[in-house]
């Protein structure tokens, strides 16, 4: 592969055919000045010493110097050295049941959410070891394929859920099958498969389906998640609980026989996950002990500069210029203004930029050289430092910003890995670095499927594609995207419906309590008012009993007054 590393410089080339231009231009008017003089023949042999072939070929060899010069102010780069690097580990498979039994909450948060924790654990601790991921459940599928990448398998097995299964059940031996197939070529290496799950087989032999791994020579590991005793399984996004048909609580049970069966007939181990991390630790002491080879992991490339060549050629035609002369004489003549001094002075003006150019160059080259070995190493935060030391000596470094961007998204920094990929992007020439605009857009399609980006993964991956056709990584990559982002509208959907029925419900609520705030304030009014006739009718009937006793009292006292009378008359007498 070739290319410039600064290919704008490349537009000093402008220069050259104006020079040619102006020089010939120069010849014809000095031409044209001796042939004012007299004859041609007659001048010539009044200075016999005078070359007419001379200065052009010097302005010919300044030309050329020009040209080399402004080339290796460009940084050529070719002859990529590419290096696979080679390491000792294991091949692991990991086959994750996502059935809606392991929804159940008999170990916390859930088992599938505890069975992910812990592989999220497995992963951390691997080193030199590859992985894949399979998950089933009435059906089976390869939800990542075989390899080194922890990242991505972290960030897929992130977004694993029982959703992606349209088919439930448990169908644990077509699960180690389709791990068998995963494997790649049979070698020296161990290889091993990991079986997460609650034992309760629906479907088919998953005894049979280990004996085959083995004879394969594979290893069968068991890891059984829950409690024998079971736990109902809840139904998401209620309070209830699955029913079977007859209207009876689900209760999902751990079959540890049945997961010893299968670690026995795979040649593995079978072990009981908890809320504690005993399950991972036997899994991983298991891992340790089984012997390793070396596997490929990943091809680096890098660019080797070849503008030394080309200032080297260019400074030898400086110094053979230096010694061809003008005239014929042997003795050292002025340089003439346009066919030396012109020439030389940008010839030595260049060569000192070159120089700088050089010392930044070197400088940038050896930080990205420093970033890669640390990158090799794992360790990311130093490789992040490399590169951003190599952005200051040139911060228009398309391997520094784009190995930067590669550091930050293994330290899960995705919004600035996106960052530091667009600007690798916009540095590309769309139309010539093809299988460069595949790479970055793939990476750019990375980090916005960790961010749940999927829309714009799914356009970053297309410009990939678009770039390099071949890319079956990037094709799986788009795949994943795509039913993820299909989920995600879905669930999106789901959302909306579920705002709407919350705000009709809240509606329909504060209707009905409306409702029974104004039947409340009628019955309000209508035992008021009947309190208010009640107390009219007791101070009317007080009323009348007061106007009654006025009256009995009236009465009796006219009668008092008559017996008054009657005495005084009949003492009178």
């Amino acid at each position: 592969m070739f290319r410039f590393a600064n290919i704008e410089i490349l537009w000093l080339g402008v220069l050259i055919p104006v020079l040619i231009l102006a020089y010939a231009l120069y010849t014809k008017r000095k031409r044209r000045e001796l042939e004012a003089f007299g004859d041609a023949e007659l001048m010539a042999e009044l200075m016999p010493n005078a070359s007419r072939v001379r200065p052009n070929v010097k302005f010919g060899i300044l030309m050329v110097a020009l040209t080399l010069l402004i080339v290796a102010a460009a940084r050529p780069q070719w002859g990529t050295s590419e290096r696979t690097e080679k390491r000792q580990g294991i091949e692991a498979v990991v086959a994750l049941d996502i059935s809606n039994s392991m929804l159940a909450e008999d170990v916390a948060p859930n088992r599938l959410e505890r069975a992910k924790q812990m592989l999220s654990k497995m992963l951390d601790n691997m080193v030199n070891d590859k992985v894949g991921l399979v998950v089933f459940a009435g059906d089976a599928f390869v939800q990542l394929p075989i390899t080194c990448d922890y990242v991505s398998a972290k960030m897929f097995l992130n977004t694993t859920k029982p959703e992606l299964i349209k088919t439930q059940g448990t169908a644990i031996g077509k699960a180690i099958n389709t791990c068998v197939r995963s494997f790649g070529e049979r070698n020296e290496s161990s290889r091993v498969i990991i079986v997460i799950t609650d034992g309760e087989n629906h479907e088919d032999d998953a005894v049979e389906a280990a004996r085959h791994a083995r004879e394969e020579g594979i290893q069968v590991m068991v890891v059984g998640i829950g409690k024998p005793d079971g736990s109902p399984i809840p139904l998401p996004g209620t309070n209830n609980y699955r029913k079977d048909r007859n209207g009876n609580v689900v209760v999902s049970r751990l079959n540890e026989d049945m997961c010893r069966e299968i670690a026995q007939a795979g040649n593995g181990i079978y072990v009981r996950c908890d809320n504690t991390n005993t399950a991972m630790r036997a899994i991983q002491k298991e891992i340790d002990k089984m012997a390793t080879q070396e596997i490929e992991t990943q091809v680096y490339t890098e660019y080797n500069e070849q503008f030394h060549s080309f200032v080297l050629i260019a400074l030898l035609l400086l110094v053979i210029d230096f010694f061809i002369f003008n005239r014929k004489n042997k003795a050292l003549t002025r340089l003439d203004i346009f066919g030396e001094k012109g020439p030389k002075a940008a010839g030595l003006l260049i060569i000192l930029m070159l120089c700088c150019t050089d010392a930044f160059a070197q400088r940038e080259m050896m930080d990205v050289i420093k970033g890669n070995r640390q990158f090799r190493k794992e360790n990311y935060t130093d490789a992040d430092v490399n590169y951003r030391r190599g952005l200051q000596a040139n911060k228009d470094s398309y391997e520094a910003r784009y190995n930067l961007g590669d550091a930050l998204y293994k330290q899960d920094k995705y919004a600035d890995a996106l960052e530091e990929f667009d600007a690798a992007a916009h540095m590309l020439n769309r139309s010539a670095d093809k299988e460069r605009l595949a790479k970055v857009m793939h990476n750019i399609g990375n980090c916005h499927f960790a961010m749940q980006q999927y829309d714009q993964a799914v356009s970053a991956y297309q410009e990939s594609l678009r770039a390099n056709p071949k890319d079956n990584d990037t094709r799986y990559n788009l795949v994943k995207a795509m039913e993820m982002l299909q989920q995600q509208q879905q669930q999106q959907q789901q959302n909306q419906n579920q705002d709407q029925q919350q705000q009709q419900q809240q509606q329909q609520q504060q209707q009905d309590q409306d409702d029974q705030n104004q039947d409340q304030n009628q019955q309000q009014q209508q035992q008021q008012q009947q309190e208010d006739n009640e107390q009219m009718d007791k101070e009317t009937a007080e009323q009348i009993l007061q106007a009654l006793e006025q009256d009995e009292q009236e009465t009796q006292e006219k009668l008092q007054r008559q017996q008054g009378k009657k005495r005084r008359v009949e003492k009178e007498w």
